[in-house]
């Protein structure tokens, strides 16, 4: 990758810091010292995917091996991609720049059916056939994975082969087999079908589509010696599975920012709507010591300053009340969070509460799914109303004013009763929220669109049509419309209705998904970015009505996903939905035998026996320096270059404050429900600018040395960022932005595009560069005068460095920016990206002094 062109993409993109890789613990080997290259891409952007746990676990087992590579790929965004487009550069690789053509293993992570555009795009821009079918040895193998891949046929003809199930086995096994196949294969059918042999491997070009009699969706059958059923992988021993402690650390504020523990694998519910609890099922759970150790450790090396639980229902995890509490007397002095996700309200004890508002009040979420008890019990979600007014109490009376519902609309037996107690349950918790913080509570309303999804009880059932589920939506939010403190987050009724179809749907959908992105589809999972307007055209096209894919379906029908096994036995789904016709609920795993239900294949991965005490420490970490009683102020002066120059103000604070908790550096914080570390920066550079002496100002009750600070910090920077020295701050000085005076900044003279700009000046008699240059001397001086901004300000020259730098002064009022004035002067796009803020001047040095660095220069 030609680093020249790629700055020159990253000039004209909103987000460059999306595509420069560079981050803290990103892993960065040597391509020609391994045997296998990986791509791992996820089909969204870089905020998305990097906030997704299995990206993470799988970049950490393969780069483990030492003849492996493995590296991160991201959908770009559409003003990146027309630039790689434009320029006729492929997309490339985070770490290395290696394009993705390069590589010998391309693997997806399928999580979203509304992401498969993406999928198309990424291949596309680079150079990738599109299909299987048009790749032959000399591409590089295309498989998928994840929830998504448990219907693979809307995109079989895409993909080389899919993996059903967990990843953290079964992705080393197929990398190790291909490594060793590519070099004694001489055709990609044979490489496939050695392929197939692994456990959950499906390979589409294995199966041929065909129409059963009495169906009219397409299913597949086998060619040859092909599995008719694919059985999904399971890591068994969770509990021992590797998590990955030393986590990238994004340069961007991604979505899902912390360190985030996987407590649990699976669901032991059985909500009969919910694909997932079948995909991950059995539950398995990590031992609580592991838990602690790989959290305190992960925050350790990466700074992160906050944690998270997660499961599927982390409420179920039977160690959490101990795990929080532990984890609690270690984050507090750190003053690190903790959250919880996806936890049910019968879940949410007082003692849990308390114990994760210590820090700060992370958000909380309530998901009744429906609106009354019955409707409840029909799709086996045990809760009552009770116990939802209860998690509201305790929700509040810890000090949330904030509390997040989702509810679902066209569930199977839904009456208006139902859509009447959700406008119920919201009433009565904004009631509670009055009576115990005496003012409004702030609710966020979540109302989505009932789906039937594959591999569920109610799998057999048609999707509401888009009438009604409008109507229902419309109803609620007419309700509701006198609480202004309600703010609804509705999922679009067209994206569902789209997600049901790829979600339902069969191989003739690939043909469609083409005529789709030919259109111009892309990023259809984000708001602003999905016309279903083009999906309609697409089905036109290929004379496919999508309304197929929503209707109600047989008992003995078989199903376009019948040939995936997830384990769960498609005779138990079919019991599930007429129990949940009858109204009946199931007891969950714990509280049944395997001998009673017999629904699943694996009974014998499930631990219904656990320790009734369980001995866990918390682990105490030192910081840096010696401990003193009094608070010392520290001056920081560091410096911002290379690709660093393409993050924002906010995300360089973000690198600087976990540099600095990796570095084991104590901060005094501020108070409060929500504290932070009191820190001063001056005015934010510009996004490109590159900073040479860059200055903040943070208060510590550590006494530290300047040398041991200053490489116990440097050595856990990311790239493009350095500390140059530390100072201490007298008690009496005034703040840092009370004591600027000005700044300097440089312009690089060398830069071929300055140097066009420069060469476009006439004026009689100046015709050599010197006498150019000069005369942009004069001009800038002219312009600084004329905009009132000739006080303190001075250009000058330096003919040694070929720089022209400006000195300006500092107003708390917004003012003229230095790329703002050249551009002016020189009208010259995007100059802030050849400039350096080479100094802060401040009012205690005399002008002589601040410009020693610039004697040479004429001024």
């Amino acid at each position: 990758m030609n680093i020249n062109k790629l700055e020159e993409i990253l000039r004209e993109v909103e987000k460059p810091g999306r595509y420069i890789g560079g981050e803290w613990n990103e892993i960065k080997k040597d391509p020609a010292q391994v045997k296998l290259k990986i791509a791992l891409v996820f089909p969204d952007i870089y905020e998305i995917g990097m906030s997704y746990l299995g990206q993470k676990i799988l970049y950490h087992l393969l780069n483990q091996h030492p003849f492996f590579l493995a590296e991160r790929v991201f959908a770009p965004w559409f003003d990146f991609a027309q630039q790689l487009r434009v320029k006729n550069i492929p997309l490339y690789s985070l770490e290395n720049k290696i394009p993705l053509g390069n590589f010998d293993l391309i693997g997806f992570s399928l999580l979203y059916e509304l992401n498969y555009t993406n999928i198309l795009s990424i291949l596309d821009l680079g150079h990738i056939p599109l299909f299987s079918k048009e790749r032959g040895l000399n591409y590089p193998l295309v498989i998928a994975g994840g929830p998504a891949a448990f219907n693979p046929e809307p995109i079989a003809d895409v993909f080389d082969l899919f993996l059903i199930g967990d990843g953290e086995e079964a992705f080393l096994e197929i990398a190790e087999k291909f490594e060793k196949l590519k070099k004694e294969v001489k055709d990609k059918m044979s490489l496939l079908k050695e392929m197939a042999s692994i456990k959950g491997v499906y390979v589409p070009c294995l199966y041929s589509p065909y129409q059963p009699s009495d169906s009219f969706l397409l299913a597949v059958k086998t060619k040859g010696k092909a599995l008719p059923k694919i059985k999904k992988r399971i890591v068994s021993s969770f509990s021992k599975s590797p998590f990955p402690e030393r986590i990238i650390v994004p340069n961007l504020k991604v979505i899902f920012d912390r360190v985030a523990v996987e407590v649990e694998r699976g669901c032991p519910q059985k909500c009969r709507f919910c694909q997932a609890s079948t995909i991950y099922f059995p539950p398995r759970e990590r031992s609580p010591k592991n838990v602690i150790s790989s959290l305190l450790n992960s925050l350790q090396l990466t700074g992160y300053e906050d944690a998270s639980l997660t499961s599927l229902s982390v409420g179920d995890y039977p160690f959490l009340e101990k795990v929080v509490k532990v984890l609690m007397e270690c984050l507090e002095r750190e003053k690190i969070s903790l959250s919880l996700s996806s936890l049910r309200p019968m879940c949410l004890s007082s003692e849990i509460s308390q114990s994760i508002v210590k820090v700060r009040k992370t958000g909380f979420t309530v998901v009744p799914e429906a609106g009354t008890e019955r409707l409840r019990t029909v799709i086996n979600k045990r809760l009552d109303d009770n116990e939802i007014w209860e998690a509201a109490k305790i929700t509040f009376s810890s000090g949330w004013k904030l509390l997040k519902l989702y509810f679902m609309v066209g569930l199977p037996t839904e009456e208006e009763e139902d859509l009447k107690g959700i406008v119920k349950i919201v009433k009565e918790i904004i009631k509670i929220g009055y009576q115990i913080l005496k003012s409004a509570p702030q609710i966020n309303l979540s109302i989505a669109s009932f789906i039937p999804k594959p591999h569920t009880p109610f799998q057999w059932l048609k999707m509401e049509d888009e009438k009604n589920l409008r109507e229902k939506h419309r109803y609620i939010k007419l309700q509701l419309r006198k609480y202004p403190f309600v703010r609804f987050k509705e999922h679009s009724i067209n994206s569902s209705i789209l997600e049901a179809v790829f979600s339902r749907g069969d191989r003739r959908l690939n043909q469609v998904l083409y005529q789709a992105w030919k259109q111009g589809a892309g990023f259809d999972s984000w708001k602003d970015c999905f016309r279903f307007q083009t999906w309609t055209k697409a089905f036109a096209l290929e004379e496919l009505d999508y309304h197929l894919y929503l209707q109600a379906l047989d008992q003995d029908q078989i199903l376009p996903w019948d040939h995936i096994d997830p384990g769960i036995k498609k005779s138990w789904l079919w019991r599930e939905l007429q129990e949940a016709l009858k109204g009946k609920a199931t007891d969950p795993c714990l509280k049944r035998s395997c001998r009673e239900c017999q629904g699943c294949s694996y009974p014998f991965y499930w631990k219904k026996t656990r320790p009734k005490e369980v001995d866990i420490q918390p682990q105490i970490y030192s910081y840096f320096g010696q401990e003193t009683r009094k608070i010392i102020g520290y001056r920081v002066y560091y410096e911002k270059k290379e690709m660093a120059r393409f993050l924002s103000h906010r995300d360089l604070i973000n690198i600087l404050q976990r540099s600095l908790r990796r570095a084991r550096i104590q901060f005094i914080h501020s108070k409060g429900f929500h504290p932070k570390m009191a820190v001063s920066y001056l005015p934010a550079l510009p996004l490109g600018m590159a900073g040479k002496e860059e200055v903040f100002e943070f208060k510590s009750n550590h006494n530290m040395a300047a040398a041991g600070f200053l490489k116990q910090v440097n050595n856990v920077l990311p790239s493009g960022i350095k500390f140059l020295k530390i100072e201490r701050v007298k008690e009496s000085e005034p703040s840092l932005s009370k004591q600027i005076e000005g700044f300097v900044y440089s312009l690089d003279l060398n830069n071929k595009e300055i140097k066009k700009a420069i060469q476009k000046l006439e004026k009689q008699g100046f015709d050599s560069w010197p006498q150019k240059l000069e005369f942009l001397r004069q001009l800038l001086k002219e312009f600084l005068q004329k905009s009132n901004r000739a006080l303190l300000s001075k250009v000058s020259l330096d003919f040694q460095k070929n720089k022209l730098f400006l000195r300006l002064p500092y107003s708390a009022q917004p003012g003229l920016r230095p790329q703002e004035i050249l551009a002016n002067v020189l009208d010259i796009k995007n100059s802030v990206f050849f400039m350096t803020r080479e100094k802060v001047l401040f009012k205690k040095e005399s002008v002589a002094k601040n410009c020693k660095h610039y004697q040479n220069s004429n001024e």
